[in-house]
């Protein structure tokens, strides 16, 4: 053990303890300190709140951090996957999952039903993750891409599942979001006697989980049984950190960072991880949770989850570019050469718009609930939001066409390379910074958004050859940065903020008859555009090499391709919010129907894409009604399973 493991828990505690302080002071005299911690005056306020509230709050954090570090080290060990961790695997998504749709489906719910659905959610998503992985041989890009793409999914669904019950939506997104609130020592006192349990039945594991970080056959020579030790193992991990979900809801990355932390301290074996990283973890939350108080002063009170999830997606970002190249497997693969089919193309484009054209009739004069209403009276309300879906859908797909002709890659698209999260964080920083609500305005700073994020996906898997799992673990990483800093900007108490909350989830029902036509215009004006690019879309996929060759230059060509689905991309997210997975669905159902050239292809695209977001926002207020389901969120919820099907029927 060296010194420089004292040092880095001194810097991690000593700002934890003086942020702490600075915290309290702000409610309460310092002077309160000494007595209120072991007999609190009942009639003293100060006395009450740092006995009952903050006390607990960072016995929480501390005990929290450890489990799920421990959780991490654990993971990381059996799976010899360096970013694997609680979060990344969607376990912790899984888990918040059962215990949001057992509590909301059962009120009244008991503790140990709350954690026992909190144990089935986790365990599930476990168990997908590695049914998805086991295809590709459980490469790390494709296990951490499979865990976050379903920890995306159950995300998705406990939004749609919080919104049937409207009343308890507000309460159920802060526990989700990992608040550290206390009001007595009754989590604390559970975390406490969960990790008496497991703890030293995971140090009964020590010497076979040392053994298992060796290759198998040297296993199995010592008479190990490796399937067996890793799945106990993997199980007490889970129950670990779905205990900890139970308690205070998702603390992402704490399990990826503190065994990092350890191994940079200059601990190098298992023995010294195992033992190290818990301290780490505890130490790692209880700073991020006092800044957390440090900064409620100033803006209203972020959740701690919120806070890790932005420093978890910036260092996750890090070690996938710092990851060797074996590690980073996943190889190039390019979309299949066109081959001549335009007659094809062209009658599923066709059949593609008579779709359209019913579908949009239907969702203007459809009376399953609203009975009675003329026909006029239907459509006059309804053309706004009918068009705004159609054309925000048709413009996702052209964008996810465009990006995956300039990337060669076919899991490509505006939500899984953060493109979409990035126009989110851009609208979003523009109608803070400027306060006006000017549809130009928030486009510019969507565009910008989404034109920073490729191009921050492009750098950091650039060691790569920009690879499709890194490409798009990198991707979803940036959507997660932005995403938590959305969360960071509604938490300051701004006015505002109720519009940016109420448009992420993708609402339609909103868009005004100038929204609509708006859309429509930049949709056609692309659409007019797009034929002179034509020749682009066939060539870049071949390669830099024939590009130039065939006197093309692949950097200006990408340079205004990727502008133009910049301007798509920010344009649609206005309307449908960050993520839909329109912009891989679509293009996708277009390249299997109708495989060929590139431009008709992607024309297919976005026909489909606008009939399916007619149906999410025919569906989203039918379902539920007189309430809605958001059309953006309805279409993930769709579009994620889609994903995790794209992904295992990719070839090993």
């Amino acid at each position: 053990m060296t010194l420089r493991l004292p040092l880095l828990l001194a810097a991690l505690l000593v700002p934890a303890a003086v942020l702490t302080l600075v915290a309290y002071s702000a409610h309460v005299p310092l002077s309160a300190l000494g007595v209120a911690l072991l007999t609190p005056d009942p009639a003293v306020f100060s006395e009450i709140y740092l006995h009952y509230a903050l006390v607990p709050r960072l016995a929480v954090a501390a005990l929290a951090g450890a489990a799920l570090a421990l959780a991490g080290v654990v993971f990381q060990q059996v799976l010899k996957n360096p970013l694997a961790e609680p979060a990344t695997l969607g376990l912790l998504s899984g888990a918040q999952l059962g215990i949001m749709a057992a509590t909301l489906l059962v009120p009244a719910l008991a503790m140990w039903q709350r954690e026992a659905a909190g144990l089935a959610g986790g365990f599930a998503a476990l168990a997908l993750v590695g049914m998805l992985a086991s295809r590709h041989g459980f490469s790390p890009v494709t296990l951490l891409l499979c865990g976050m793409i379903v920890g995306f999914f159950a995300g998705s669904a406990s939004v749609v599942l919080a919104l049937f019950q409207h009343e308890y939506l507000r309460s159920v997104f802060i526990w989700a979001s990992g608040s550290l609130v206390q009001n007595d020592f009754s989590d604390a006192a559970a975390l406490a006697v969960r990790l008496a349990v497991c703890v030293p039945l995971l140090a009964l594991l020590f010497r076979p989980l040392t053994v298992a970080g060796l290759d198998d056959a040297s296993a199995r020579s010592l008479g190990l049984s490796i399937r067996t030790i890793r799945l106990v193992a993997l199980s007490l991990a889970c129950i670990l950190s779905a205990l900890v979900v139970v308690r205070v809801g998702v603390i992402a990355f704490v399990g990826l960072a503190a065994p990092h932390l350890a191994t940079l301290a200059g601990v190098r074996s298992f023995a010294g991880r195992f033992v190290s990283a818990p301290i780490i973890g505890a130490a790692l939350l209880l700073l991020a949770d006092s800044i957390v108080l440090a900064l409620s002063g100033v803006i209203a009170e972020v959740p701690t989850g919120t806070a890790t999830a932005m420093a978890g997606a910036v260092l996750l970002l890090v070690l996938l570019r710092r990851m060797p190249a074996s590690a980073r497997a996943g190889g190039s693969q390019t979309l299949p050469p066109a081959v001549p089919a335009a007659s094809r193309q062209r009658l599923v484009l066709l059949l593609a718009l008579a779709c359209l054209a019913a579908l949009t009739l239907f969702s203007l004069t459809s009376q399953l609930h609203p009975g009675g209403l003329a026909a006029g009276e239907l459509i006059e309300g309804r053309w706004p939001r009918v068009l705004a879906s159609a054309a925000a859908g048709a413009m996702l797909a052209l964008a996810g066409g465009l990006i995956q002709a300039m990337t060669g890659n076919p899991l490509a698209s505006p939500e899984g390379l953060g493109v979409s999260s990035g126009a989110g964080l851009g609208i979003t920083v523009a109608l803070f910074l400027t306060g006006s609500f000017s549809p130009l305005l928030l486009l510019g700073g969507g565009a910008g958004g989404a034109v920073l994020a490729f191009l921050f996906v492009l750098a950091i898997t650039r060691k790569s050859g920009h690879a499709p799992g890194p490409v798009l673990l990198a991707g979803v990483a940036i959507g997660t940065f932005a995403a938590a800093l959305i969360s960071f900007i509604l938490a300051s108490g701004d006015p505002r903020a109720v519009f940016v909350l109420a448009w992420s989830m993708g609402p339609t029902y909103r868009a005004a008859g100038l929204t609509a036509l708006a859309s429509l215009a930049i949709l056609l004006v692309v659409l007019l555009v797009l034929p002179l690019m034509g020749r682009w879309l066939e060539i870049l996929p071949l390669g830099d090499t024939t590009a130039r060759a065939l006197g093309l230059s692949p950097r200006r060509s990408r340079t205004l391709l990727l502008a133009l689905s910049a301007l798509l991309t920010a344009a649609a997210t206005l309307i449908t919010g960050p993520l839909s997975f329109i912009g891989l669905i679509a293009p996708h159902i277009a390249a299997s129907v109708a495989p060929g050239r590139a431009l008709l292809r992607i024309a297919c695209a976005a026909a489909i894409g606008a009939a399916l977001m007619v149906s999410a926002d025919w569906l989203g207020r039918t379902l539920d009604f007189p309430y809605e389901i958001p059309a953006g969120i309805l279409a993930s919820f769709i579009g994620g399973p889609y994903f995790l099907w794209l992904l295992y029927r990719r070839p090993a």
